[in-house]
């Protein structure tokens, strides 16, 4: 089925900006990928295909024309009990019931869904949407949050989808596993060097890596032939002046102003070089390179300049800095007797360690980063540290602003460059809140201003739109400090680290391993 975007213009009520403005874009049967930048539509997009938002203008045609049951919008949020749970989990169709089948839902989970985890719950939804067999389904970021495993198993159920498809993600190994086609969102203006205070998009074959490789070659293909346009303009300019000089010398020696009236030979010569052309020879030589140059510069213009950002950020190592070292030990979730068991290898964390800790959620992870904790809480070395957790509390918001708004100018300056080089607009820090995904930015900016010697990132890459991931994987791939992160993204781990450590569980009892 062809769904299809014709013209559409936007705006929120509240903004004095079109977010998109005569946007034309297709859709095909199969999964496609929109990325972009936090603020980019891309949510928005799917509400307006979906028909929870109404254009100020435009067309959106396709599925949803006779029905709006054709039609699924997957939000991000899973807290609402999907409206079709009871009846197609009991239906007697095998064909709905395998979605159930396949995603590991259970009558159990069915009956305590307000307890589940964020995981268990996307489950079922995913599961609710695929069970009424739409034309078009739209998922929201839909693997935030979770673990190796349950995307994987996600994986596997929506490549039996054969309708129109269309994810936000940010997540490379999954879109590069379903994708056959990536939409990029992009505001004009802060890409392109002339360009409209709109969104716009570009198309790529392949899922989100091959298209992230394409965007970065057309980008560098397009700067250099700009630049190299640009020095062509500009040699012509050069030549172009020396002309008019000689063209302006050439007009005086022709001038009879200066001969004397009665020097009839000498205006004769004047008069003989003026019939013979050579009064013209150097203007239409530069009239010539003139118009060579309108052509030049005019291949230039056509040519969108993409504006080249600052990326990364360097951490003041501190002067104390020396190995951690955790002794070999089992740590335990809690004092009860049946408690949950955790046995550490010895683990030495040296400055230029850079690990990864990977397992399944439930494993031990965060019991682990707990452990190390209190370990340098113990040896008094907490200042060395920072510690990013998976989850911001709300209370904690206030804090971290007011922290930023307490420091001079120059460190405020620092701040918000590391800040910008993460992708982020500095104006986003005046709206009095901040989303979790610019919030964990701020942190991360606060934190490389003190020094450290290690940085503990527990899930970095969550609520962080894909420009942030790439410049945050290129921060901490130079980081001057040890870090130890935590995720499940697997493409952006194989940029960050040198070292590999898994969390396996078997029962109430579980292992760190190196790997």
């Amino acid at each position: 089925m062809l769904l299809q975007i014709q013209k559409l213009y936007f705006s929120y009520p509240t903004s004095h900006v079109t977010l998109f403005e005569d946007f034309s874009l297709q859709f095909y049967d199969g999964w496609t990928c929109v990325a972009g930048s936090n603020g980019c539509g891309k949510s928005t997009l799917l509400k307006l295909i979906a028909g929870l938002l109404i254009p100020d203008s435009g067309k959106i045609s396709g599925a949803g024309d006779n029905s709006n049951d054709e039609i699924i919008y997957c939000p991000q949020e899973t807290a609402e009990v999907p409206e079709n749970l009871y009846s197609v989990f009991w239906s007697d169709d095998n064909e709905v019931r395998r979605f159930f089948s396949m995603l590991h839902v259970t009558e159990e989970m069915i009956e305590r869904y307000d307890s589940l985890s964020g995981g268990e719950k996307k489950r079922i939804q995913i599961a609710c949407a695929l069970a009424d067999r739409p034309a078009v389904l739209l998922l929201d970021e839909p693997t935030n949050h979770l673990d190796e495993a349950t995307v994987q198993m996600i994986s596997d159920t929506l490549a039996l989808f054969n309708g129109t498809g269309i994810m936000v993600s940010h997540d490379r190994t999954f879109t590069d596993s379903l994708c056959n086609r990536t939409v990029y969102l992009y505001n004009e203006a802060r890409a392109f060097s002339g360009g409209r205070d709109c969104i716009v998009c570009e198309s790529y074959p392949g899922g989100l890596t091959k298209a992230l490789e394409l965007r970065q070659q057309n980008a560098s293909h397009n700067r250099g032939e700009w630049e190299r346009l640009d020095s062509k303009a500009s040699a012509e300019k050069q030549r172009s002046q020396k002309l008019a000089e000689e063209n302006g010398r050439s007009k005086n020696r022709l001038a009879k102003k200066s001969l004397n009236p009665k020097d009839h030979d000498a205006q004769a010569k004047i008069d003989v070089a003026r019939i013979s052309g050579k009064d013209r020879s150097t203007g239409d030589a530069k009239a010539h390179l003139d118009n060579q140059l309108a052509r030049t510069e005019a291949s230039r213009d056509a040519i969108k300049k993409s504006l080249k950002r600052k990326e990364g950020f360097s951490v003041e190592s501190a002067v104390f800095a020396k190995p951690i070292v955790l002794e070999e030990t089992d740590i335990f979730a809690s004092e009860e007797k049946d408690s949950y068991k955790l046995h550490l290898p010895r683990i030495v964390i040296n400055p230029e360690s850079k690990i990864a800790l990977t397992g399944q959620n439930g494993t031990g992870k965060t019991l682990f980063i707990k452990h190390l904790i209190s370990e340098l809480e113990k040896a008094d070395r907490t200042q060395e540290i920072m510690y990013l957790p998976q989850e911001i509390p709300a209370s904690q918001e206030q804090q971290i602003l007011a922290e930023f708004e307490a420091l001079e100018d120059a460190e405020r300056g620092a701040v918000l460059s590391t800040l910008y080089r993460l992708g982020s607009e500095p104006e986003n820090l005046q709206q009095g809140s901040v989303s979790p995904g610019e919030l964990r930015k701020l942190m991360i900016s606060l934190a490389v201003e003190k020094p450290l010697s290690l940085l503990i990132l527990d899930e970095p890459t969550n609520h962080m739109d894909i420009t942030s991931v790439l410049a945050l994987e290129n921060a901490l791939a130079s980081l001057s400090c040890a870090l130890l992160v935590v995720s499940h993204d697997r493409a952006f781990l194989s940029k960050v680290a040198n070292e590999n450590l898994h969390s396996e569980r078997s029962g109430n009892e579980g292992k760190i391993l190196f790997v």
